[in-house]
């Protein structure tokens, strides 16, 4: 173990509440970081991320030294299981966590895009733009969403947060930059799906939230489609939604 190191064995640590302070979402943003947490996650981390901190529980310093070697260049921490229960974010901690650099964000957007209209449910983000990543779509808008650099976020998109650009917009902005786009709007009442012929240019598809749906503006300029159902239920889960919708609009209608 590297002498250079620095061993934190106290929760009253100023970098231990920092971390913990990342938690809250006027904090990540004014400090410009967010946390991750998990084996999976930092050892599958792209190389242009920028770790700020790598904290490791120190009895588990030999199953993930290749994962410090890795970010050797960032400011390492070995804490004792005390410290990594107090800011890690699961019920069971895994014994590895970092604070990366929230991304710059872009100012175009290149290619297809999903776009989040209102979605408040952490676990429905994280798994759109897991589906995004699996369908090769590389923008998210998210607009009056919840944060994408949430944990519960970061966790539930296995990564992929790291792999799609993402855009927090207003809904006017967000049309403007969609102006060369076609606009698919998934509703209830809309055209099925299946019965679409192929999509033959950029296209942006919308999902809106639970409780709301698709905003007025967003239906207005865009194509209401709707996936069928059986009669027996009226809806399906948010990311269900995006998801069936992704992989139909991206591998079988293609032109």
């Amino acid at each position: 173990m590297r002498d250079n190191f620095e061993v934190i064995t106290s929760i009253g640590n100023a970098k231990i509440k920092h971390v913990k302070k990342l938690a809250d979402k006027s904090y990540r943003r004014g400090q410009g970081e967010f946390v991750i947490e998990g084996e999976n996650l930092l050892k599958d981390l792209p190389s242009d991320v920028w770790v700020v901190s790598l904290f490791i529980q120190k009895d588990k310093f030999e199953e993930y030294e290749y994962i410090v070697n890795r970010h050797i260049s960032s400011k390492i921490y070995l804490v004792d299981d005390k410290v990594m229960r107090a800011i890690s974010n699961t019920v069971t901690p895994c014994g590895a966590l970092a604070t990366v650099k929230i991304p710059q964000q872009k100012s175009l957007i290149d290619g297809n895009v999903a776009v989040l209209d209102g979605i408040s449910d952490p676990g429905n983000m994280g798994t759109i733009i897991r589906t995004c990543v699996a369908c090769g779509i590389e923008n998210l808008l998210a607009l009056s969403s919840v944060d994408p650099y949430s944990p519960k976020v970061v966790r539930a998109s296995m990564g992929g947060i790291f792999k799609v650009n993402i855009f927090e917009k207003n809904r006017e902005d967000a049309l403007k930059m969609l102006k060369n786009h076609q606009i698919y709007c998934l509703d209830m009442n809309g055209e099925n799906l299946y019965k679409m012929t192929k999509v033959d240019s950029h296209f942006a598809i919308v999902v809106g939230s639970e409780s709301q749906g698709v905003s007025d503006a967003f239906k207005r300029a865009g194509r209401i489609i709707s996936l069928p159902m059986s009669g027996k239920i009226e809806s399906l889960n948010a990311a269900v939604s995006m998801s069936v919708a992704l992989y139909e609009l991206c591998f079988c209608k293609k032109s």
